[in-house]
């Protein structure tokens, strides 16, 4: 009875452990299928179902790295990158790669994309370095490098990536182009032309390339290359608002303030947040040429809508205080607003209101005049008349020591002991002390106004 036990016993021990034998054989030949069929339904984009089939095999084998990395490309290929960022980092193995059939070029470029998504930049980077062990001279992953470094500002480690991934490839346009621009910034406008005209060559339509190829021309005062340029870039909607921004100052430089505000009015039009930094500069810019068209209305239009975004913004809360006069004050709006040939002659009348005889005169560059006079009316004809200076300014901002300084210097050389400096603005601390013990009198837009008053225009 005994020995029939002991034989059933054996018997069941040999049966069990012939069947754990067969389940684990059976699991080995079962699981490369599966793992084939996931790759089928993948190639044929059916994802929802290799979701399915990829958690069924992770749920029997929790470390089955080939099947955390298709389920990962599922996630990735449905735009759940959350999901696939998980998976892709399950499946990640150092050494474990090739086991597995898991491409792990193909795993780090996919890591290193999904951590700039959620701009983890230094896990990025890690990814792309230890490819880059493998693959030192693959262009693009030096171009990866280059832009990750670029991203935290490290410009020089930058450029070096940039330059390896051109010394592999030199028409590799994406280098060229980043290259080009980071060689601009510092200023080493060669070496940044030719990597810019080249990407142009191979992309003519590379709006990006003739963007920043225009601001260079515009850094080296090439006014017509640079305007070239912006005409082309303003064609792409990414660089439209800052090419025709750029082009307006240099219309602005070139006196050309007409041309300068048809441009900038289109860059205020194609501007989508009224807000920004970018708005609020080109109505700045918009301003400036308005003043100096002498639309000061237009120009107090510009200043106030920024002042409402941003009331500290540069000088505009000044400006808007300095005309603010021109609302009240309908002679001194004339003054302001004036052509040059109106303003020439009220300048001519306020001379011979405060009792000089004008000899000659100078257009400064400056927003002024400069008349010679004679002091004394012509009804003393015996009577020596002195020769004094009269400066008339019309211009927003307050008049420095340095202007002050000019008028003195000019004082000595033609050797006249009295001048008169009138403003439409005020004077700053340090012009009103230089004058303290000068024969120069000094008139602010407060005095201006009183003399108006008594002057038909």
């Amino acid at each position: 009875m005994s020995g029939l036990v002991i034989n059933i016993f054996l018997s069941v021990l040999l049966f069990g452990g012939i069947s754990i034998i067969l389940f684990i054989v059976l699991k080995k030949l079962m699981s490369p299928n599966k793992i084939g069929q996931l790759r089928t339904l993948i190639k044929g984009s059916n994802y929802k179902l290799a979701i399915k089939v990829a958690k069924d095999i992770i749920a029997k084998d929790s470390n089955n790295l080939e099947a955390h990395y298709y389920l990962g490309e599922c996630y990735y290929n449905e735009g759940k990158y959350e999901l696939a960022l998980m998976e892709y980092k399950a499946s990640d193995k150092v050494g474990a790669h090739n086991l597995h059939h898991i491409n792990e070029f193909d795993l780090r470029l996919r890591l290193g994309e999904l951590y700039i998504k959620f701009d983890n930049i230094e896990e990025a980077l890690k990814e792309y370095l230890l490819l880059q062990k493998n693959y030192p001279d693959d262009s693009v992953l030096n171009f990866k490098i280059g832009e990750l470094f670029e991203k935290k500002s490290m410009r020089d480690q930058a450029i070096t990536h940039y330059q390896k991934s051109l010394s592999n490839n030199p028409n590799y346009v994406p280098a060229l182009i980043n290259n080009g621009v980071l060689l601009y910034e510092v200023k080493k406008y060669g070496d940044a032309a030719k990597n810019l005209e080249q990407s142009i060559k191979l992309e003519p339509s590379n709006y990006k390339a003739h963007f920043y190829l225009g601001l260079l021309k515009k850094a080296e005062n090439n006014q017509k290359g640079a305007i070239k340029h912006f005409d082309i870039s303003v064609r792409d909607k990414d660089y439209k608002v800052r090419s025709l921004m750029e082009k307006g100052t240099i219309l602005m430089s070139m006196n050309k303030f007409d041309e300068a505000v048809i441009e900038l009015e289109r860059a205020a039009k194609n501007i989508e947040d009224p807000k920004s930094a970018l708005t609020l500069n080109t109505r700045y810019l918009l301003a400036a040429c308005y003043e100096q068209m002498r639309n000061i209305t237009e120009a107090i239009s510009q200043w106030e809508k920024i002042y409402s975004v941003k009331p500290d913004f540069k000088n505009v809360g000044e400006k808007l205080a300095n005309y603010q006069d021109l609302r009240m004050d309908d002679k001194m709006k004339d003054f302001m607003t004036a052509t040059n040939d109106e303003f020439l002659d009220i300048c001519k009348k306020i001379v011979l209101n405060m009792g000089a005889n004008i000899t000659d005169m100078n257009i400064l560059s400056n927003e002024g005049i400069e008349f010679f006079t004679l002091e004394g009316s012509e009804k003393f004809r015996n009577v020596k008349k002195k020769p004094k200076m009269f400066y008339i300014f019309r211009k927003s901002s307050p008049i420095e020591e340095s202007t002050l300084r000019k008028v003195h210097e000019t004082m000595r050389s033609k050797e006249i002991i009295k001048a008169v400096v009138i403003t439409s603005s005020d004077f700053t601390k340090q012009a009103l002390a230089f004058v303290q013990e000068r024969p120069i009198e000094l008139v602010d837009k407060n005095g201006l106004q009183n003399i108006l008053k008594d002057i038909n225009f």
